[in-house]
C-alpha cells in the first residue's frame, strides 16, 4: 500500500480544522501523512493542531518559512517539498472527506492506470445540511483536457484531486495570487502537461460554504470582484504562455481585457495594465492593442468605449 500525502495550508482555522483532521483519521486507507502548513496563524491554530500531532505521529505541523509569500499557495509548494508520499492530495483546512475518499481515488488511479483522479464534491452549510456542487456536467462523458478545464466546461475543487507525486514535480502554485483562483490556474498549468486522469463519479468531500472561505467572493465590491478575476485571467495567461496553446492563451487575455475595461469605469487603472500592452501587441496585433488603450482610455473618463473594446478584440 503505498503512501499518500495530505497536504492542508491553514490559516486561523482553529474552530475549524479540528473537523477536518478528524475526517482523514476516519479514512479507510492507513498509508498517509498530513503536513498542516501554518501559515502563521493568530489564533489558537497551533494549539489545536499540535494536539492531533501529538496523538498521530503520521500528522505533521510545519509552519510557512518567513522568506515565502504570505498565502495558501506557498504553504501548498512547501509541503510539496516536505512530502514524502508517492501520491499527493491537496486538501483545505476547512473541509472534510469522507471515510472512502482517499481508498477510492487510489484504486480508480490504480485501477485506470492513470497518472491522477479526480473525485467530485458537494457543498454543505453548518445547521443547514447540504446544497449544491461545486461543478456540475456529465462526469461520465467529459473528457479532461486543458481547453475545457481552461475555459470551465469542466473544473474540480483542490480537494477533490489526488496524483503521482512525479506527475506534479514541474507545477508549483503560484504564490503571486493574492485571491480565490490558485487551483483553477494550477490545473489548467498541470493540464498542458498532462492530462492522463480520470474522473470518479462519486461524493469524496464536503466542502464547507461559509462567509471566510479562501473562496469566498460575499464581502468583496463589484471593484474588487472585478480586479481579482482580472488579475486570475492575467497570471494564468503568462503561466500557461509557454506551452503555445494560442486559443487558450487568446481565450485568458481577451477574457482580462473585459474585466479591465469593467474596472477603468469605476476610474481605476487594470492591475498588470502597462505590462499587458506588449502581451495584447503581441497576440492581437498593435492596432488592436491601440484599441484597447483606446477603450480602456474611454471608459475611465467618459464611461464609454465598448465599441473600441469589441475592435481590440479577435474577430
Amino acid at each position: 500500500m503505498k503512501k499518500v500525502s495530505i497536504i492542508i495550508p491553514n490559516f486561523n482555522r482553529a474552530h475549524l480544522i479540528g473537523e477536518t483532521l478528524d475526517s482523514i483519521i476516519g479514512q479507510t486507507y492507513l498509508n498517509w501523512e498530513c503536513i498542516i502548513v501554518d501559515d502563521h496563524s493568530t489564533d489558537h491554530s497551533l494549539e489545536v493542531i499540535q494536539k492531533y500531532v501529538d496523538k498521530d505521529a503520521r500528522f505533521t505541523l510545519a509552519s510557512r518559512p518567513d522568506d515565502r509569500s504570505k498565502g495558501a499557495n506557498a504553504c501548498r509548494n512547501y509541503g510539496f517539498e516536505l512530502s514524502a508520499g508517492d501520491y499527493i492530495n491537496w486538501f483545505d483546512s476547512d473541509d472534510l472527506m469522507t471515510p472512502n475518499h482517499i481508498q477510492l481515488l487510489v484504486a480508480e488511479l490504480l485501477n485506470h492506470k492513470v497518472d491522477f483522479a479526480v473525485g467530485d464534491s458537494q457543498n454543505f452549510i453548518e445547521g443547514k445540511g447540504f446544497t449544491d456542487k461545486p461543478y456540475q456536467f456529465d462526469r461520465e462523458t467529459a473528457q479532461i483536457t486543458a481547453r475545457d478545464f481552461g475555459m470551465q466546461r469542466i473544473g474540480w475543487i483542490t480537494d477533490d484531486f489526488l496524483a503521482k507525486k512525479q506527475v506534479l514535480t514541474t507545477t508549483h502554485f503560484n504564490e503571486n495570487f493574492r485571491t480565490a483562483g490558485d487551483e483553477y490556474n494550477y490545473f489548467t498549468q498541470l493540464l498542458h502537461k498532462n492530462n492522463n486522469g480520470v474522473f470518479v463519479n462519486s461524493i469524496l468531500t464536503h466542502r464547507r460554504v461559509h462567509d471566510d472561505a479562501l473562496t469566498s467572493t460575499k464581502a468583496l465590491t463589484k471593484l474588487q470582484e472585478n480586479k481579482n478575476v482580472a488579475e486570475i485571467k492575467f497570471f494564468t495567461f503568462l503561466d500557461i504562455e509557454e506551452f503555445q496553446a494560442n486559443d487558450l492563451i487568446c481565450w485568458f487575455l481577451s477574457g482580462y481585457m473585459n474585466y479591465s475595461f469593467r474596472i477603468a469605469e469605476e476610474r481605476q487603472l487594470p492591475p498588470y495594465f502597462y505590462k499587458s500592452l506588449s502581451k495584447i501587441s503581441r497576440y492581437f496585433g498593435f492596432c488592436k492593442m491601440l484599441y484597447y488603450v483606446m477603450a480602456i482610455a474611454s471608459n475611465y473618463i467618459f464611461k464609454k468605449g465598448y465599441w473600441f473594446l469589441k475592435k481590440a478584440k479577435l474577430n
